[in-house]
């Protein structure tokens, strides 16, 4: 379900070779004109806000040149004249007040915000004052009044008109150099952000490049491999498609898949002919084993009849019984390690009955390793090689022990015996003769118990485990299994 997911959303994403072509050249072209949008905005910002700054300064300029002379000139012919108070100059202040209400909405210090605020109120005192001086009847009243009030009033005005001036000339030198710094930063910005375009615009090329190329030899190896061997076994048949965003590409990769999987199902079946006979082979050495051990516990109990020892003859045939029901696992080929323990103590008890005088034997594999599980018939025929070539030749009491103790990813199992071992010699030969799979001079191959456990254990557990062997001459022989914690079937 998720695989169909996954394929659904690829073929939704699925372009053709002529649309990645035309998004390529938009990639190229979308970022040119939004850094070119980006530098108009900047160089059109940079002279807006100059322009309302230099505006500011005329006007100021304009203002302080006319107000204070305009004004004071007109209150002085109104003051001689005795003219009513519909006669006052009211345009000159008016005027002066639209004037600072238009500075006051552009201007963005805050002392100088505060001067045309503060000039404002003076304006509306003059109105005062002036309708004052209007209503005063002596001439020499309207005198002082005019030199007391208006006069010192509008040079007030000049004063803070002069200072306002003078800190918005500093802030256009001031705006002036922000604004070099500001050309130059954007310049090197531009400089950058081109680079860095053209990098972008690379990548990119190589991107698209590489999602066509890249399916292109990732098709091409997929046919290498199949083709990377003469016998057709040895080729890579996975049918892994090919990630790409290219229709033309898919439809090469899906018809090459369809062909691969139909050499393959013709291969399985070539592979489940192969199992069935190394399954054949397993049964075969099963056989091996069985009849070898039977024939020689057969061997014991005419002894023990021939020398009258029938009820040591009855406990070795019941034993002999418990073995093979044992033996017999319910046709499974592969047992827990309990089953097996169980297995070759009933044939120690068996071999006790006949040995009892010269052989003793103990086994010690802990619970824990019980619950996992190993190929029938492993550990009898070691022990069955380890009495009969081993103590039963050094005559003397024998010992059998047997071990298990577990590894990092395997169980190994130990049979030690204190027989006659075997010199360095002996145990190369043994070795050689066991890894080849025939038999050899050496100890354990004069029969074919080892070479059928070994060669079980590499079936059915891998290249990796099976036996091997120490030994000390007139000491005794160690072998040991190793097999994995969770078996399986090798293919």
């Amino acid at each position: 379900m998720l695989s169909a997911d996954i394929s659904r959303n690829m073929k939704k994403t699925r372009i053709s070779i002529n649309k990645q072509l035309s998004q390529l050249l938009l990639s190229v072209c979308l970022p040119l004109l939004v850094m070119t949008a980006s530098l108009l905005i900047l160089l059109v910002s940079f002279n807006q806000e100059y322009t309302v700054a230099l505006q500011n300064a005329n006007t100021a300029a304009e203002f302080n040149n006319e107000f204070k002379h305009n004004l004071d000139l007109a209150m002085w012919y109104h003051v001689i004249n005795a003219k009513s108070e519909a006669e006052l100059p009211w345009g000159e202040v008016d005027h002066a007040v639209e004037v600072l209400n238009r500075l006051q909405k552009t201007t963005a210090q805050g002392d100088n915000r505060w001067r045309i605020s503060s000039m404002l109120n003076m304006c509306g005192n003059l109105k005062k004052y002036m309708a004052d001086i209007a209503n005063t009847e002596y001439y020499d009243d309207r005198i002082k009044k005019l030199d007391r009030d208006i006069y010192s009033i509008t040079k007030l005005i000049e004063s803070y008109m002069h200072n306002y001036l003078y800190d918005e000339v500093k802030e256009l030198a001031r705006l002036q150099v922000r604004i070099k710094a500001k050309v130059l930063t954007t310049i090197a910005v531009t400089v950058i952000l081109s680079a860095l375009l053209v990098v972008s615009i690379l990548v990119y090329s190589l991107r698209f490049t590489r999602r066509i190329t890249q399916p292109i030899s990732e098709l091409s190896r997929k046919v290498e491999k199949l083709a990377g061997s003469s016998d057709p076994s040895g080729g890579d048949f996975s049918v892994e498609p090919i990630e790409t965003r290219s229709e033309e590409i898919k439809t090469l990769d899906d018809g090459f898949n369809d062909m691969v999987r139909h050499i393959n199902g013709l291969l399985e079946e070539v592979r489940e002919h192969q199992t069935s006979l190394r399954r054949a082979e397993l049964e075969l050495l099963q056989a091996q084993i069985n009849p070898h051990f039977l024939y020689n516990t057969l061997d014991s109990i005419i002894w023990l009849a021939e020398a009258h020892r029938n009820s040591e003859v009855t406990k070795m045939v019941s034993s002999l019984s418990v073995f093979f029901r044992n033996s017999l696992s319910s046709g499974h080929d592969v047992v827990t390690l309990e089953a097996e323990r169980n297995h070759v103590k009933s044939y120690l008890e068996i071999q006790n009955i006949r040995y009892s005088d010269i052989l003793e034997y103990s086994i010690d594999i802990p619970d824990t390793l019980l619950r996992y599980t190993i190929p029938k018939l492993t550990l009898q025929p070691l022990v069955e090689n380890a009495i009969y070539h081993g103590t039963k030749n050094k005559r003397a009491m024998g010992r059998i022990v047997i071990q298990g103790y577990e590894e990092t990813d395997a169980i190994a199992l130990t049979v030690r015996d204190n027989g006659i071992g075997m010199s360095e010699e002996q145990l190369e030969t043994l070795r050689a003769g066991l890894y080849k799979g025939r038999r050899a001079g050496g100890r354990g191959f004069r029969g074919l118990g080892l070479i059928n456990v070994h060669k079980r254990i590499k079936l059915y557990c891998g290249e990796s485990y099976g036996l091997s062997f120490e030994s000390v001459p007139g000491e005794g022989t160690t072998v040991t299994v190793r097999i994995p914690k969770k078996i399986q079937l090798s293919p």
